[in-house]
């Protein structure tokens, strides 16, 4: 008779499934972690000051309030100190800016500048060479050609053309006391230069003069003031200083 094939041994257990590989293990799970709310009064309340937290918050503020009040009254009583002091630092840093910021202003700036130096140094130059002008009758002859500045010889000459115009505006009696001086003034000269002076006057009537004869009248002239007793000398410019203005002011050069 046919035998039995023997079965493997075994521990008696069912046999496995096909699917070869280690045994398997049992699955391992967490244990689950409860969330711990925080309180909520410990994060979003703060806790409320006691007797010293509220007396040092009202010492600090007591402090800055009167070092602000201290401040206040000794700026209040030294303003003269410093103000001047601040207003010239802000000028400056003012102008630093803008001359960044337009450098055309600045250019425009500097050739105004020039042009005040330049015209100061004429009024320096003229005065010393006009006697019978005061300085401000030199500026005002010097102010009416915004163009260019003027030398002494043109400054005489529109001078002496602007005393013309403007003689007949004149009181009579100002009027007068100017031809008289005047004529003190020419009395200084020889007899030729007087003639000159003459025909100078004759021939503005008639053209415009040429600077040589601009430059050699304003040195007759010069000789004649500076002859004139200091008195004299000082009327004479008065006078001529009202003619000049109210010459100029009728308009014309």
């Amino acid at each position: 008779m046919p035998r039995e094939p023997k079965s493997p041994p075994g521990d008696g257990t069912a046999p496995r499934s096909g699917r070869s590989g280690p045994p398997d293990e049992p699955a391992l799970r967490l244990a689950a972690i409860e969330e711990v709310e925080p309180p909520l009064g410990d994060v979003y309340e703060e806790e409320e000051p006691g007797v010293v937290g509220v007396a040092w918050l009202w010492l600090k503020r007591l402090v800055l309030i009167a070092g602000l009040a201290v401040g206040g009254l000794v700026a209040v009583n030294t303003w003269q100190t410093w103000l001047p002091v601040v207003t010239q630092v802000g000028l400056v840093i003012f102008t630093k800016v803008d001359e960044y910021a337009h450098p055309e202003r600045a250019r425009a700036r500097v050739g105004k500048d020039e042009t005040q130096s330049e015209r100061q140094a004429a009024l320096q130059l003229a005065s010393s060479h006009l006697p019978h002008l005061s300085p401000e009758t030199v500026e005002l002859v010097l102010s009416s050609n915004m163009w260019s500045v003027l030398d002494p010889p043109e400054v005489f000459s529109r001078a002496f053309a602007a005393a013309k115009r403007g003689s007949p505006a004149l009181a009579s009696t100002e009027a007068e006391e100017l031809r008289t001086l005047e004529t003190a003034l020419l009395a200084g000269l020889s007899p030729a230069e007087r003639q000159r002076a003459r025909e100078y006057g004759v021939a503005r009537a008639q053209r415009a003069t040429m600077p040589a004869e601009d430059r050699e009248m304003l040195g007759l002239y010069a000789q004649g003031a500076r002859a004139l007793p200091a008195p004299s000398r000082e009327r004479l410019r008065a006078l001529l200083g009202k003619a000049i203005a109210a010459g100029l002011a009728s308009g014309g050069a």
